[in-house]
């Protein structure tokens, strides 16, 4: 048995290893083609009174980068990148599964810096970042419900206190990237958002479907911790997550308003209830909705003069 369970582990570490070197060489892909798009718009010369098209740096998580389905792909990045006018050339180093407090890590951080300061790249206009979901979502989920008592509120679901502690991580990652920003390109504003109201519909991500029942590759996210403390129907469960996802938002809110060139992009109330794929991803449609919050923001930026 110990044999076969090492044997297992051993599997399960070449998997993450290889995960990493594909992911890995999808980013260099990326930032290839993104250098060369940028030599290439060097090379042309404006036409009179042309616009000129925004450079932008994305990084984050599934929402910045989801990979289904797989015909069809769509996310707020992809999105953004199909609906301007004229399109922002994008370096998207988002990767789906991605934390807050990992992106901030020393490796991911040294990627950030490296592309932020390579000339290659050009210079950044604006930095989009997606974060902090993945930090406070999944099976962790439970920590920051409290066991529903019959007649207790929704908006009294949350236990403040634990939720406010990985919060301050998820700052902490928002303003070591600020503070990225500041050192290696001070010109560039960041955007930043506070997703939607997820619906803890016990949806994940499906990966087939045996017997009439949806066995889920990832997820769901939110209704098992809702129903472990008890919390007894969906549209209660809703109105908790809404009161979770609110705390959010006031947090990204303070950040932007204590950091100069630091903007919040209201996303919350976006979508309808038919717009959402599963937990926590909208349909290819419902990106479009997203994006086009991103695209407005960047639009009515006086910094950006309206170059997309």
């Amino acid at each position: 048995m110990e044999i076969i369970d090492a044997a297992k582990n051993l599997a399960r570490v070449e998997q993450t290893r290889l995960r990493h070197q594909l992911i890995d060489g999808e980013r260099r892909e990326r930032i290839a083609h993104h250098k060369q798009a940028i030599t290439e718009r060097k090379k042309l010369a404006l036409a009179p009174g042309a616009i000129e098209p925004l450079n932008l740096f994305a990084d984050g998580d599934s929402w910045f980068d989801y990979p289904l389905p797989v015909t069809g792909r769509n996310d707020v990045i992809r999105s953004i990148g199909n609906h301007g006018n004229p399109p922002p050339l994008i370096l998207n180093l988002a990767h789906y599964g991605d934390e807050a407090r990992d992106l901030l890590g020393v490796k991911r951080r040294q990627r950030i810096i490296e592309n932020l300061s390579d000339h290659d790249n050009g210079v950044f206009d604006a930095i989009l970042f997606s974060g902090g979901g993945n930090d406070t979502v999944g099976d962790q989920f439970c920590l920051w419900i409290r066991e529903y008592v019959p007649g207790m509120p929704p908006n009294q679901g949350i236990n403040g206190q634990r939720l406010g502690d990985v919060l301050g991580v998820v700052r902490s990652a928002y303003e070591d990237l600020i503070a990225i920003r500041d050192q290696c390109s001070q010109t560039s504003l960041i955007f930043i958002h506070g997703y939607d109201f997820a619906i803890p519909s016990g949806v994940g991500i499906c990966e087939d479907s045996a017997g009439g029942k949806p066995d889920y590759l990832i997820g769901p996210w939110l209704e098992p911790s809702l129903a472990y403390r008890g919390w007894p129907n969906l549209k209660i469960e809703t109105e908790v997550v809404k009161e979770f996802l609110l705390q959010f938002r006031n947090l990204l809110v303070q950040i932007a308003a204590a950091h100069k060139n630091v903007f919040y992009v209201e996303t919350q109330g976006t979508l309808m209830p038919n717009e959402w794929a599963n937990e926590l991803h909208p349909t290819p449609g419902g990106f479009d909705k997203i994006a086009a919050k991103f695209i407005a923001a960047l639009a009515s930026n006086p910094a950006l003069k309206g170059r997309i």
